[in-house]
């Protein structure tokens, strides 16, 4: 019978996770600015934030695997330009945070990854709406936030989104089933993404080799949003859809935001 012991086992987690240090991809952004916070004893996040103006949509993002919040400044001031505030969250061992991630923490530290940045904001008077954001790994705890704290959240964005636990492991070599492991000891997105009428954006590469576009769709036929969107970023793979969509990736999420604001004003 599988536990949560199970699933926390190092094997395990080290096949799922892939944390690894901040790397000298670009220039450090203008004005970024890293808040650490601890979670646990002798356990801290970072949270790194790049502002933009200060009555505009603030963006709580959540990075793939084997990635870090400083691999975001190259695009940094194109989130800014939208406009909006854009906050990078990072997970346990990623980056300069701190800590061994698990399945279970990572999602749990997202709510305090969202508790902070929301103390930031109220803090500078920021009051735009908040849309939470996650890419590949990133997808899970933007799900769970958007479903748990949906009062204070008003759109949400996944790209490269997983649907499923158990057939992810087993494209990356973990025998899930040999394991008797199953979607409810995962984060089930699909699952929560049928409880999710926020509007929301779903971003895929058309030739994903690592997330296939079949999860995407599932998770669009799931979401009750009755507006949601789903781009395919065309001749792209898993790791060059940035590049591949160009400019058309910010338009597409600027379309997201201003569906965000109007939430926000119809519910005043």
């Amino acid at each position: 019978m599988t536990t949560i012991k199970t699933l926390q086992d190092q094997r395990i987690g080290g096949a799922v996770f892939y944390p690894r240090p901040d790397l000298p991809f670009g220039k450090i952004a203008k004005g970024a600015r890293d808040l650490m916070f601890d979670v646990a004893s002798g356990v801290r996040l970072r949270l790194r934030l790049f502002r933009g103006p200060k009555d505009a949509p603030n963006i709580l993002f959540f990075h793939g695997n084997g990635e870090t919040a400083r691999d975001y400044d190259p695009m940094a001031d194109e989130f800014r330009e939208l406009p909006a505030t854009f906050a990078v969250g990072e997970y346990r061992g990623y980056g300069t945070s701190t800590g061994t991630p698990s399945i279970y923490t990572f999602l749990e530290d997202a709510h305090r990854t969202f508790d902070e940045y929301r103390k930031v904001l109220f803090e500078e008077g920021r009051m735009g709406p908040i849309i939470v954001m996650g890419r590949s790994l990133g997808s899970a705890p933007a799900i769970d936030l958007a479903l748990a704290r949906a009062e204070f959240v008003s759109g949400l964005i996944i790209e490269s989104g997983f649907a499923r636990l158990v057939p992810l492991l087993e494209l990356i070599g973990i025998p899930a089933r040999t394991f008797n492991i199953t979607e409810e000891y995962g984060p089930q997105n699909e699952l929560k993404m049928g409880e999710i009428y926020l509007p929301t954006l779903f971003i895929h590469a058309e030739e994903d080799e690592i997330i296939p576009i079949s999860d995407a769709e599932r998770l669009f036929q799931a979401c009750r949003d009755r507006g949601k969107t789903l781009y395919l970023v065309e001749r792209a793979g898993h790791n060059d859809l940035h590049a591949k969509a160009g400019k058309k990736y910010y338009t597409t999420i600027s379309s997201l935001i201003e569906r965000a604001i109007e939430k926000d004003t119809e519910e005043e």
